[in-house]
């Protein structure tokens, strides 16, 4: 049973790509904006 399953894990590929550039920016820049509106609203409400 152990000798399977070294092989089953021994036989797996990872899969890797090239980032594309620019979308961790827009990615921050995004999460930045709805934080900050997330906040506008909570000091609307009190």
């Amino acid at each position: 049973m152990t000798e399977e399953r070294t092989e089953e894990i021994e036989g797996k590929m990872e899969l890797s790509h090239e980032p594309t550039p620019g979308y961790r920016t827009i990615y921050f820049i995004a999460i930045t904006v709805g934080f900050l509106y997330l906040g506008f609203i909570l000091l609307k409400t009190l």
